[in-house]
């Protein structure tokens, strides 16, 4: 498994503008950890973005399907984005036991998890399901940089983690 952040990550100069860099470093680590390890899976509410950033930050480990073992799945009750329709349903009123534990659980609000799980669900196509995932991280990285404000110079080396040459 990938254990650590490039250094490069831990060299951006500071952005004056950007909120909490601690919890973007520790959102940007989860994803290239799932990226990387090929655990990352658009239309899996296990092992999507947001799946991902839920099963690190509760410490949940992932069986040979890519379900979560022990635990089940709350989150989509609050939101969820169907691959086939262009809306994502929300239900605040669910945001209530198990699934309001889930998404406290990664420092966000359940609206900022919705607007990443969108971008990643909603990514633009393409030919290899590699590529689908690369497009859809790229998509959470525009997200991640308007929650945070962080500057282009963060933004383009952050998706430059995403490399798995």
């Amino acid at each position: 498994m990938y254990s650590g952040l490039p250094p490069i990550i831990t060299k951006f100069k500071k952005c004056t503008a950007m909120k909490n860099k601690e919890l973007f470093d520790h959102t940007v680590k989860i994803l290239v950890n799932a990226y990387l390890d090929n655990s990352l899976v658009q239309g899996n509410c296990h092992a999507c973005a947001v799946g991902n950033i839920i099963a690190a930050n509760m410490h949940l480990k992932y069986d040979k399907n890519l379900k979560w073992i022990g635990r089940q799945v709350a989150w989509p009750q609050v939101f969820v984005t169907v691959s086939f329709e262009i809306a994502q349903v929300k239900r605040p009123w669910n945001f209530t036991g198990a699934a309001k534990e889930q998404i406290n659980s990664t420092g966000y609000t359940w609206q900022e998890l919705a607007r990443i799980e969108y971008a990643f669900e909603r990514a633009r196509f393409a030919k290899t399901q590699e590529e689908r995932m690369f497009n859809g991280l790229m998509a959470v990285i525009d997200v991640l940089s308007q929650i945070y404000e962080i500057n282009e110079t963060t933004k383009a080396a952050t998706q430059g983690l995403f490399n798995k040459e």
